[in-house]
């Protein structure tokens, strides 16, 4: 039997175990140029409570339904919208809204899902992959040039790692706890303590900010590159001293880009998926009434892997 369809919303900002309810969703009506997906699964990361808490109000509006990624399979189509679509597999990308059963979107936003790449590797096919790819790219790091990597035992951190790597580059892997070093072991990377001396960095790539991210500023040489693309630790960068951390973020660019181009990205990060580069592990699934118990999971110290949602 089908469940009725729900969403997981906030209506106002917080901490989102707090702030987060589950709520019943009627079917949404479907305009010109939209399809209704109905979402498979759809990953738990910091880009999703980040907005939730209220990091970015000026540009969030409430009430605010999150997941900015995930997979599901057409189920409806507006007018001047192939109808051969119902039913193929897609991401629905461009906005927030994945932590629902059923999302509505401009059909233009949809990329199609290979039939070789499952509905995990999907799911998890766009913000950490695709960001990875765009950061190597933009850095374009020479063999022998060693780079820094904050919250190295991360999702992100590990693709960064694979993708480093198979460039000839050397990536340095920073980590806080013993657990994180134990399972950095298998990837091909040379592990530092945060609070040891940091080797001299060609580049370096930030997901931290606040002391952390000045630190490895600090060990970039003159003339590298630092990318800052994320706020873990909820505190701003204090100063970079003599680098200049340039910072990316993957929503400016893929607002930028034709739907070509986003469409040949996307099939250069299902290629890593399959050669395991972009390899993102599950720990775990959870219906998406119990997100307390998945938001839970999702903050144990040493968790291996992402938590899906499965509306």
């Amino acid at each position: 039997m089908t469940q009725p369809p729900l969403r997981m919303i906030a209506h106002r900002f917080g901490i989102p175990m707090e702030v987060l309810a589950c709520e019943p969703l009627g079917r949404p009506p479907v305009a010109y140029g939209e399809v209704l997906v109905r979402m498979t699964a759809t990953p738990i990361n910091p880009s999703d409570l980040i907005p939730v808490a209220g990091a970015y109000a000026a540009r969030t509006s409430l009430p605010f339904v999150p997941g900015y990624e995930g997979t599901g399979t057409i189920e409806e189509v507006g007018d001047n919208v192939d109808p051969g679509l119902i039913g193929r597999r897609v991401l629905p990308l461009g906005s927030a809204g994945c932590w629902q059963t059923l999302k509505v979107l401009p059909a233009d936003w949809c990329i199609l899902v290979p039939d070789d790449v499952d509905d995990d590797e999907a799911a998890t096919a766009y913000i950490n992959p695709l960001t990875a790819l765009l950061m190597v790219r933009r850095m374009a790091p020479q063999p022998g040039d060693a780079v820094g990597i904050t919250a190295a035992a991360s999702a992100i951190g590990r693709i960064l790692i694979r993708m480093i790597a198979s460039t000839r580059a050397h990536a340095v892997a920073i980590v806080r706890s013993q657990s994180a070093a134990e399972s950095l072991r298998c990837e091909p990377a040379e592990v530092v303590w945060s609070d040891t001396p940091m080797p001299r960095l060609n580049g370096a790539m930030d997901a931290v900010g606040g002391r952390a991210g000045c630190d490895l500023a600090a060990a970039v040489v003159p003339g590298g590159q630092m990318l800052h693309y994320g706020l873990m630790s909820g505190k701003p960068l204090a100063g970079t001293g003599a680098t200049t951390a340039q910072y990316f973020r993957l929503r400016d660019i893929v607002h930028a880009i034709s739907r070509a181009q986003l469409d040949e990205l996307m099939s250069v990060v299902f290629d890593e998926i399959r050669v395991g580069r972009a390899a993102i592990s599950i720990a775990a699934r959870y219906p998406l009434a119990e997100i307390g118990l998945a938001l839970t999971h999702d903050a144990r110290v040493g968790r291996s892997g992402k938590i899906l949602l499965c509306p």
